[in-house]
Parts: structure tokens; sequence; C-alpha cells
């Protein structure tokens, strides 16, 4: 088996359970087998930048194209994205009149449908336009003709985020001249493969789709799906992936499902045992197909309102899929099914009925999905929470993430004070599918509960009350009332994050989490939190991280600085973490000249008076706004550290000359802002131009938070602890 990233392999728990369409959805399972694609595709990659379509082949525009896109659809990496970069722009070739267009591969010809390719790539290796993307538009506006021409030619006008408005004028008429009285396209069996593609291309030119051309399309597209779950432009009852790739487009931006269930399995038929998928079952993994096949499934569980790549990195699973295993609760209301925690009655019930976790917990992000059958009745997550004792020993005592009718996204504290402490807005209810699967993520820092439904902040409560708890346990809900009802969870997993305490001078050697304050002249008490490992030893000096937080963070507690990120990450290998970590907290930035970094320093400073730090092994990370505290730290005290890890934070290219000497590997989520990840590209090729070994991580499809993956890849922190300073 193909390596797994460092991050899913250190989640994966045994799960014995089949490899049926509903349980290849469960998001341990997905993580894994979208792992395995990854690490093939990468393979394909050559040392010109380029992806061939099959190892030891040559590059192309189109493999490339291909490559990047299931990595991104997969959640993986492209090993070298800045030489992918170059090799996509040097298959440019420029043109007379102001136009352009891109060829297969270096120095070759260019046509229109490669040219529409490349751009596709260059959108999604947000790429600088420059001269070439203009000069590209302008030969697909002016030679573009036929139906396919022109549908692929709107698919790289959208990749670019450019639109023509003279030209989408000229190719709605002509795409509207080809329509059937009822605004469907096409005849016979081609008529949803045509009517999918005809609608994702108005919606990309950001035309709008009448409702009765909505609800016919949508009827035709649904009535159209062939018995293996797929569609096909050709009679029978055998689905086309190609086909199905086209048809489930539009389905995805009209944010319409078909039959979810026959699709998966449609897909779930064409994975092959390397990773890749087939275009006909049984045959052979290729490239084009596992491309179009990972398309689908990102739209298909993004339609699910699931996270399309599933994120498992610093999260363990609290439903190992098989059974009540962690759980206590009444076996007659709460069963498994389908890898799924269900929760249901025929008759109904006259007491609320809780299934609650075994173990307790303190600061934590705990994540699932639910679906509420026919969105009828009502539910919720206890987090928080302890049993009751006496009359109310039925129920949980603490706060409810609120699920059902007229509560969706709504903070409850149940059983205590009785009533709604945070209301939901009302925006969240146009992201509920109320008969289909919805998530939450619950926040859960110090007296701060942050609910999120389907991704937007649905609730924010500052907890003022000092007799409240902030522990207790999780606890799925089935409410009293009428039946029948049924509840269905998946994919519940938690981050558990530190909460430091203050210690005694006589307990400040033993290992965990420990909140203390250092007195700094003219700048009063700054609070930090330091980490000991269990190693721990006065006889052996320890390397140790200096981490620097981003913007959120920020305040003079001591304590939530060392929440988010690193700190994570180290709670859940405490065990055997093998260095020494500082959280130090700014008030207000990390500018190397100003108080808080020169705190950061002086924290570093009592920590390696105090106890047992290596000198020539000290490394210095940071994220968003820590990240470029890290930049600047460095820059400025470049004989201090072993090491550099700035993450998902831009630099000032002007500083590489500082930083050409240091160990330094930075990473960004591509998802994240583009100026962001453009500037540390660019950071990064400065150095290597400089001399410098630098390394660099794009994480395909993430977001501002690559942190989380980065601290929990065993293979940073090995990399991180092998630097010595000044190669001693």
């Amino acid at each position: 088996m193909s390596k797994l990233r460092p991050w899913i392999a250190a989640s994966l728990f045994a799960l014995s359970i089949s490899t049926s369409h509903l349980q290849a959805q469960q998001a341990v399972t997905v993580a894994a087998d979208y792992a395995k694609t990854a690490s093939v595709v990468k393979l394909l990659q050559n040392d010109d930048g380029g992806f061939a379509s099959e190892k030891g082949g040559a590059s192309s525009v189109g493999a490339t194209n291909s490559a990047v896109r299931v990595l991104k659809h997969v959640g993986g990496s492209v090993p070298n994205v800045i030489k992918a970069v170059a090799y996509v722009k040097s298959c440019f070739v420029a043109g007379e009149n102001g136009t352009g267009g891109i060829a297969s591969t270096p120095g070759g010809k260019p046509d229109l449908m490669t040219t529409c390719i490349g751009l596709l790539a260059w959108g999604d290796l947000q790429i600088e336009p420059g001269t070439e993307v203009p000069a590209c538009l302008k030969y697909l506006s002016e030679n573009s003709k036929s139906f396919e021409e022109v549908r692929m030619s709107i698919a790289a006008f959208e990749a670019v985020k450019q639109s023509d408005k003279p030209t989408f004028e000229r190719w709605t008429k002509q795409m509207e001249s080809m329509a059937n009285t009822d605004g469907t396209f096409g005849q016979g069996d081609k008529a949803a493969f045509m009517t999918g593609g005809t609608i994702a291309a108005f919606l990309r030119m950001g035309q709008p789709i009448h409702d009765a051309r909505k609800i016919l399309s949508v009827d035709l597209i649904r009535k159209a799906q062939k018995s293996d779950g797929g569609w096909s432009d050709k009679p029978g009852d055998k689905g086309d992936i190609g086909a199905t790739y086209r048809v489930m487009r539009s389905m995805y931006m009209m944010r319409e499902k078909p039959d979810m269930k026959r699709l998966y399995q449609f897909i779930a038929d064409r994975r092959t045992e390397t990773g890749l998928y087939a275009a006909v079952p049984g045959e052979k993994g290729n490239l084009g197909s596992t491309y179009t096949a990972t398309i689908v499934l990102w739209w298909a569980r993004q339609l699910e309102n699931l996270e399309p790549v599933p994120e498992l990195a610093g999260f363990t699973p609290l439903f190992n899929g098989r059974d009540l295993n962690g759980w206590s609760g009444d076996s007659s209301v709460w069963k498994v099914e389908d890898g799924q925690l269900v929760g249901s009655t025929e008759t109904g019930l006259s007491k609320n009925n809780f299934l609650a976790t075994e173990e307790e917990f303190k600061d934590s992000i705990l994540k699932f999905a639910f679906k509420l059958k026919d969105g009828q009745g009502n539910s919720g997550m206890q987090f928080r929470s302890q049993r009751g004792t006496g009359e109310l020993a039925h129920e949980m005592i603490g706060y409810q993430a609120d699920i059902g009718e007229k509560y969706w996204g709504c903070l409850y504290d149940e059983s205590r004070r009785n009533k709604v402490l945070t209301q939901a807005p009302e925006s969240i209810m146009k992201k509920i599918d109320a008969d289909g699967w919805n998530s939450y993520t619950i926040r859960c820092l110090g007296p701060q509960n942050t609910l999120y439904m389907n991704g937007s902040i649905s609730a924010n409560y500052r907890e003022t009350d000092e007799n409240i708890p902030l522990d207790g346990r999780f606890a799925t809900q089935v409410h009293s009332g009428k039946g029948p009802f049924e509840i269905r969870y998946k994919d519940i997993m938690v981050q558990r994050v530190p909460r430091p305490e203050v210690r005694s001078m006589d307990d400040e050697q033993k290992p965990g989490f420990q909140l203390r304050t250092l007195k700094t002249p003219g700048h009063g008490n700054r609070k930090y939190t330091l980490f000991l490992p269990a190693n721990y030893s006065e006889a052996k000096s320890l390397p140790t991280i200096l981490f620097l937080h981003g913007s959120g963070e920020r305040g003079e507690d001591g304590i939530v600085n060392a929440q988010i990120g690193l700190g994570a990450a180290v709670l859940a290998r405490q065990a055997n973490f093998p260095a020494i970590v500082i959280f130090a907290q700014a008030r207000e930035n990390w500018n190397a000249d100003k108080p808080d970094a020169q705190a950061a320093l002086a924290t570093l400073d009592e920590v390696a008076a105090r106890f047992k730090v290596d000198p020539n092994r000290i490394i210095l990370t940071g994220l968003s706004m820590g990240g470029r505290g890290a930049w600047e730290i460095a820059s400025a005290n470049r004989n201090r550290f072993s090491a550099v890890v700035p993450i998902c934070s831009p630099a000032r290219i002007e500083s590489a000359n500082q930083l050409k000497t240091l160990p330094l590997w930075s990473i960004v989520g591509d998802a994240d802002r583009v100026e962001t990840v453009r500037s540390m590209r660019a950071m990064t090729s400065k150095l290597i131009e400089e001399g410098s070994t630098a390394r660099y991580t794009e994480y395909r499809g993430v977001g501002h938070n690559s942190w989380d993956r980065a601290y929990n890849d065993r293979e940073l922190l090995d990399w991180m602890l092998a630097q010595k300073r000044n190669g001693s």
C-alpha cells in the first residue's frame, strides 16, 4: 500500500466495516482513500515541473492540469509547486495582434482546446495573469465556434476569474438558439448531457437560470440517471464517467442532488487497488478518469454539507462506526447502522433520552455530521455536560448545540437555565438541508463557546457565570415527544486542546502544560504557557520550540495562545513529544522591533535559564500573524535559531538575504488569500536564488487553517528537531 500522509496514518483506527457505498463515506475511510490517490498522483511530476499521464512518461499541460486538480480534490500537495507553475507558463506561445495560446509542451504549437486546458491549470495554480492570460482569452474569444469550443472557453474564463460581456452575450445567444421549446437542450439520450453542459455554461457566465428552466432541467437530469448511478449520452443502462462529470457540474452549481446512493456506488465501482479510477469497472485506472471521479466526489460531498476533503489532522474519532464502545445510554433508542450512530423511536418518548461519552473533556473542538429524518423533530449535541441525578437522572445538564425545527444552530442550556442562550441568525437557515446531511463544529475554549453550522457561525457565547463548569461529556439527544423520529450522526471527531494551569515552584519541573509569568521591565507581567515533555530530565538538554500565535489569540491570559495550532498537536502526542515548547503571547503584533517580540525572546531567555534547553536546537515557528513574526524575528536574530517554520503568512522579500543561511520550511494552503500564496512562493524562489535550501509546501484545497495539518505532520516535526544552529 502507498504510504499515507503522516497526519492520516496517525489518525486511522481499526475499522472493521464493509466497503459499501454508505460506509465508504465515513470520513476516516474517505481520507485514507484520498491519501492513497494523492500518493500515486504525486509520483507523476517530472523534473521539468510538469506531470505525465503515467509514471516515467513525458510531461504535458493536459496531464499537469489533471494532476494538480486531482491533488486539490483529494487534499494532497504538489511536490514542487514552483516548478509546476514555471512549466505551465513555459507552454505559453505569443501570437499576433495581442493574442496567444498554450501548447501541450514547451515550444509546441498552441491550439484552442489546449489553451482552455492550460488556463484551467493557470487558474487552479493561482498563477499571476501577466500578459499571457489576456492574450489567451482574446484568442479564445476570436476563435471559439463550436459548442464544445465555446463551453471549454467559458470554463477557461471562469478559471482565471475573468469575464467579457460582449463575448458572453454572443455565446449566450448561440447556446439559446439550441434550446428546446421547454428550455432544455438536446434530444433523447443526449438530453441530460446537453442540458447539464449548457446550464453549467450559463451559470459560469453569470447568467441566471429562471425557475421554470431549472425545474425542468433538474427533473430531466434526475430521470436520466442510469441504473448504475451515472449518466451517458448514449442509449443503454450504463453510465459514462465523462458524461457523469458534465451533468454533475450543473447539479452542483444549481445546488440540487440526484440519487446520491447510486452516484456514490457508480464512483466506487471505478476505484482500483492503485488508488486511481478507471473509465469502466474492472479496467486499469488512469489519470483522466481519476480527474473526473474525484471532482464528482468533491461536488457530491459538498451537496451533502460534508467536508469535501475530510480533515483529520489533529482530530480523533469519538465513534468507531461499529458499536457503542465509549458511549453509554439506552440501547433500545440508540444503535449503529451503516456505520452511523442512530437514535430513533417509533412511538415517541415521554422523556428526553441521551447517549453520552464515557470520557469527560476539557477545552476541545468537536465536529460531526448529522441527518434528521424528514427534517422533523428535535435533537442536539450536548457538550460540557453531566448526567443528572434524582428526578433529572434521565437528563444531561449543560450546553446543547440544538438541531431541529425552529432551533437550528441555536445554543441551548439544557436542564439548567432551560433557555436559548444564543439564537442562530436567519442566514443559517439558507444553508440547512432539513432532511439531508448537515455539519456542526463546536469550539469550547475557556469560557468561550462557538457553534458553526455548515461552516457559518450560528452561536457565539462567552460564559460569565464562574459557577458554570467548563468540563464535561458530549451527548446526543432524542427529544421527548411523539414518534416516529430518527436522527443519524457520523464522522464524530474531537480535537483536545491544552488548558495550562499555574504550578508551584516545587512542581515547575514536572511534565505537561503550565501557566507561567514573565516579569519584564517597563512592560509589566507577561503570561505564557510552557510545555515540558514526558522525557524531561535535568540530565539532558532538549530541543526547544518558540511558538507565535495568530491575531485571534492576542491578549494577556497566557492560555489561548497555546490552544490554537501547535498546542493541540503537542497535547495529542504529549506522551512522546520530544521537545520543550514555549507559547508566548502578543498584545499587539510580532514585529521584531516591538515589545511583544522582545518579550517573546525574553521568555525564551528565562526558560533557557531555568530549564534544560539545548542552545543549538531552538526552533522558531508561528501561524498567520505569528508566521509573519517568525519571518521577521528570525531575520533580525538569524544566529539564534536552528530552524524557522512560518505558516500561512507572507514575507518581505528583501529579508531573503538575512534568512538564506537558516534551515527554513514555509507552509500554506493554496485556498488561502491569493496574495499570501504568491508572496510565499516568491519568497521561496528568492531564497533558493540566494543559495538557500528552503523547503516549501502548499496543501491543495486548504484555506487559512493549514497549521493543523502542518503541526500534525511527523515529517515536519522530525525535520525541525534534526536541524542544528550554525551546523553545529
